[in-house]
Protein backbone atom coordinates (compact mmCIF):
# COMPACT_ATOMS: atom_id res chain seq x y z
CA UNK A 1 0.00 0.00 0.00
CA UNK A 2 1.42 3.62 -1.16
CA UNK A 3 1.90 5.98 1.17
CA UNK A 4 -1.12 8.09 0.41
CA UNK A 5 -3.17 5.60 0.41
CA UNK A 6 -2.42 4.30 3.89
CA UNK A 7 -2.86 7.82 5.03
CA UNK A 8 -6.24 8.26 3.75
CA UNK A 9 -7.66 4.69 5.34
CA UNK A 10 -5.81 6.13 8.57
CA UNK A 11 -7.16 9.19 8.45
CA UNK A 12 -10.83 7.13 7.74
CA UNK A 13 -10.36 4.86 10.91
CA UNK A 14 -9.29 7.62 12.92
CA UNK A 15 -13.07 9.76 11.74
CA UNK A 16 -14.76 6.38 12.29
CA UNK A 17 -13.21 5.60 15.79
CA UNK A 18 -14.23 9.26 16.91
CA UNK A 19 -18.10 9.20 15.15
CA UNK A 20 -18.39 5.84 17.40
CA UNK A 21 -17.55 7.36 20.59
CA UNK A 22 -19.34 10.70 20.20
CA UNK A 23 -22.20 8.11 19.64
CA UNK A 24 -21.24 6.31 22.74
CA UNK A 25 -20.77 9.35 24.74
CA UNK A 26 -23.91 10.75 22.99
CA UNK A 27 -26.19 7.70 24.13
CA UNK A 28 -24.37 7.32 27.63
CA UNK A 29 -25.98 10.99 28.41
CA UNK A 30 -29.44 10.36 26.72
CA UNK A 31 -29.54 7.33 29.43
CA UNK A 32 -28.51 9.61 32.48
CA UNK A 33 -31.46 11.83 31.86
CA UNK A 34 -33.72 9.51 31.73
CA UNK A 35 -32.53 7.93 34.78
CA UNK A 36 -31.79 11.45 36.08
CA UNK A 37 -35.95 11.86 37.20
CA UNK A 38 -35.81 8.97 39.26
CA UNK A 39 -33.07 10.55 42.04
CA UNK A 40 -34.47 14.20 41.75
CA UNK A 41 -36.62 15.76 44.56
CA UNK A 42 -40.13 15.04 44.94
CA UNK A 43 -40.75 18.70 45.22
CA UNK A 44 -38.01 19.46 41.53
CA UNK A 45 -41.15 16.86 40.22
CA UNK A 46 -43.97 18.82 41.27
CA UNK A 47 -41.97 22.07 39.72
CA UNK A 48 -41.26 20.13 36.21
CA UNK A 49 -44.44 18.86 36.05
CA UNK A 50 -46.18 22.24 36.70
CA UNK A 51 -43.16 23.53 33.82
CA UNK A 52 -45.12 20.93 31.53
CA UNK A 53 -49.04 21.32 32.48
CA UNK A 54 -48.25 25.26 31.52
CA UNK A 55 -46.89 25.08 28.41
CA UNK A 56 -49.63 22.12 27.33
CA UNK A 57 -52.69 24.39 28.79
CA UNK A 58 -51.86 27.17 26.75
CA UNK A 59 -51.62 25.25 23.97
CA UNK A 60 -54.90 24.26 24.43
CA UNK A 61 -55.93 27.68 25.12
CA UNK A 62 -54.05 28.91 22.54
CA UNK A 63 -52.00 31.42 24.73
CA UNK A 64 -49.12 31.03 23.21
CA UNK A 65 -47.12 33.58 20.85
CA UNK A 66 -45.83 31.57 18.11
CA UNK A 67 -43.31 34.19 16.93
CA UNK A 68 -41.78 34.86 20.32
CA UNK A 69 -41.42 31.08 20.79
CA UNK A 70 -39.48 31.36 17.22
CA UNK A 71 -36.85 33.72 18.17
CA UNK A 72 -36.03 32.56 21.70
CA UNK A 73 -35.83 28.51 19.15
CA UNK A 74 -33.65 30.66 16.97
CA UNK A 75 -31.42 32.55 19.54
CA UNK A 76 -30.93 28.41 21.55
CA UNK A 77 -30.11 26.62 18.46
CA UNK A 78 -28.94 28.26 16.03
CA UNK A 79 -26.80 30.69 17.81
CA UNK A 80 -25.19 28.12 20.30
CA UNK A 81 -24.52 25.66 17.56
CA UNK A 82 -22.78 28.85 15.47
CA UNK A 83 -20.56 29.18 18.70
CA UNK A 84 -19.62 25.33 18.29
CA UNK A 85 -18.70 25.85 14.81
CA UNK A 86 -16.29 28.75 16.04
CA UNK A 87 -14.84 26.74 18.58
CA UNK A 88 -13.74 24.01 16.21
CA UNK A 89 -11.80 26.58 14.53
CA UNK A 90 -10.57 27.68 18.22
CA UNK A 91 -9.02 24.40 18.82
CA UNK A 92 -9.08 24.68 22.25
CA UNK A 93 -12.74 25.06 22.29
CA UNK A 94 -13.30 21.30 21.37
CA UNK A 95 -13.59 20.12 24.66
CA UNK A 96 -16.81 23.05 25.43
CA UNK A 97 -18.07 21.16 21.98
CA UNK A 98 -18.11 17.45 24.09
CA UNK A 99 -19.81 19.36 26.88
CA UNK A 100 -22.17 20.59 25.24
CA UNK A 101 -23.26 17.78 23.37
CA UNK A 102 -23.49 15.58 26.24
CA UNK A 103 -25.48 18.59 28.07
CA UNK A 104 -28.07 18.03 24.92
CA UNK A 105 -28.18 14.42 25.33
CA UNK A 106 -28.86 14.92 28.57
CA UNK A 107 -31.64 17.01 28.45
CA UNK A 108 -33.50 14.54 25.70
CA UNK A 109 -33.29 12.11 28.08
CA UNK A 110 -34.45 14.39 30.95
CA UNK A 111 -37.38 15.20 28.89
CA UNK A 112 -38.39 12.27 27.69
CA UNK A 113 -38.78 10.57 31.33
CA UNK A 114 -40.21 13.28 32.85
CA UNK A 115 -43.11 13.60 30.29
CA UNK A 116 -43.56 9.68 30.58
CA UNK A 117 -43.47 10.11 34.26
CA UNK A 118 -45.85 12.97 34.68
CA UNK A 119 -48.50 12.13 31.62
CA UNK A 120 -47.74 8.39 31.43
CA UNK A 121 -47.36 5.85 28.38
CA UNK A 122 -50.86 6.09 27.03
CA UNK A 123 -49.75 9.81 26.36
CA UNK A 124 -46.69 8.78 24.13
CA UNK A 125 -48.19 10.51 20.62
CA UNK A 126 -48.19 14.09 22.17
CA UNK A 127 -44.86 12.85 24.26
CA UNK A 128 -43.26 12.05 20.53
CA UNK A 129 -44.57 15.28 19.09
CA UNK A 130 -43.66 17.16 21.51
CA UNK A 131 -39.53 15.69 21.70
CA UNK A 132 -39.73 15.85 17.83
CA UNK A 133 -37.64 19.24 17.53
CA UNK A 134 -35.25 18.02 20.73
CA UNK A 135 -34.25 14.96 18.92
CA UNK A 136 -33.48 16.91 15.15
CA UNK A 137 -31.69 19.67 17.28
CA UNK A 138 -29.58 16.62 19.02
CA UNK A 139 -28.58 14.82 15.45
CA UNK A 140 -27.35 18.12 14.02
CA UNK A 141 -25.02 19.05 16.96
CA UNK A 142 -24.11 15.67 16.85
CA UNK A 143 -22.75 16.41 13.62
CA UNK A 144 -21.49 19.68 13.84
CA UNK A 145 -19.29 18.26 17.11
CA UNK A 146 -18.03 15.79 14.92
CA UNK A 147 -17.16 17.71 12.13
CA UNK A 148 -15.60 21.00 14.65
CA UNK A 149 -13.13 18.16 16.20
CA UNK A 150 -12.07 16.85 12.81
CA UNK A 151 -11.43 20.03 11.30
CA UNK A 152 -9.59 21.41 14.95
CA UNK A 153 -7.33 18.04 14.27
CA UNK A 154 -6.67 19.00 10.68
CA UNK A 155 -5.83 22.68 11.85
CA UNK A 156 -3.91 21.41 14.46
CA UNK A 157 -1.68 19.18 11.99
CA UNK A 158 -1.36 22.26 10.08
CA UNK A 159 -0.38 24.91 12.13
CA UNK A 160 1.89 22.70 14.74
CA UNK A 161 2.96 20.12 12.87
CA UNK A 162 3.92 21.51 9.58
CA UNK A 163 1.59 18.21 7.80
CA UNK A 164 0.56 18.87 4.54
CA UNK A 165 -3.32 18.94 5.01
CA UNK A 166 -5.86 20.65 2.69
CA UNK A 167 -6.96 23.12 5.23
CA UNK A 168 -8.78 25.08 1.84
CA UNK A 169 -10.62 22.33 1.14
CA UNK A 170 -11.59 21.45 4.83
CA UNK A 171 -12.71 24.78 5.65
CA UNK A 172 -15.13 24.57 2.69
CA UNK A 173 -16.71 21.49 3.87
CA UNK A 174 -16.67 22.71 7.30
CA UNK A 175 -18.56 25.80 6.03
CA UNK A 176 -20.94 24.39 4.28
CA UNK A 177 -21.95 22.01 7.32
CA UNK A 178 -22.43 25.32 9.16
CA UNK A 179 -24.85 26.90 6.39
CA UNK A 180 -26.60 23.16 5.87
CA UNK A 181 -26.80 23.09 10.34
CA UNK A 182 -28.02 26.31 10.44
CA UNK A 183 -30.93 25.52 7.86
CA UNK A 184 -32.24 22.72 9.60
CA UNK A 185 -32.19 24.21 12.90
CA UNK A 186 -34.26 27.20 11.81
CA UNK A 187 -36.83 24.77 10.58
CA UNK A 188 -36.72 22.64 13.62
CA UNK A 189 -37.39 26.19 15.48
CA UNK A 190 -40.69 26.40 13.14
CA UNK A 191 -41.56 23.30 13.69
CA UNK A 192 -41.21 23.79 17.04
CA UNK A 193 -42.56 27.02 17.29
CA UNK A 194 -45.77 26.48 15.31
CA UNK A 195 -46.44 22.81 14.04
CA UNK A 196 -45.65 20.89 17.36
CA UNK A 197 -48.54 23.25 19.27
CA UNK A 198 -50.72 22.57 16.25
CA UNK A 199 -50.35 18.89 16.08
CA UNK A 200 -50.22 19.19 19.91
CA UNK A 201 -53.98 21.49 20.76
CA UNK A 202 -55.46 18.71 17.45
CA UNK A 203 -54.06 15.37 19.05
CA UNK A 204 -53.20 15.76 22.61
CA UNK A 205 -55.50 14.65 24.96
CA UNK A 206 -53.54 14.74 28.28
CA UNK A 207 -54.90 15.70 31.39
CA UNK A 208 -54.62 18.81 32.44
Amino acid sequence: MDTTKYRKEYSKNKRRKLFKLLIYVMVISVILGVFYVAVISKNEKELVKTSFDVYFKNIKTGNTDSFMCLINNVVNNVVLTFVVWILGISIIGIPVSIIYLIFKSFVLGFTISSLIYTYSFKNLIPIIIYIIPFIINLFVIFIITFYAINFSKMLYLFLFKKKDVNLKRMSMIYLKFLCASVLILFISSIVSSYLVPFLLKSFTNLAL
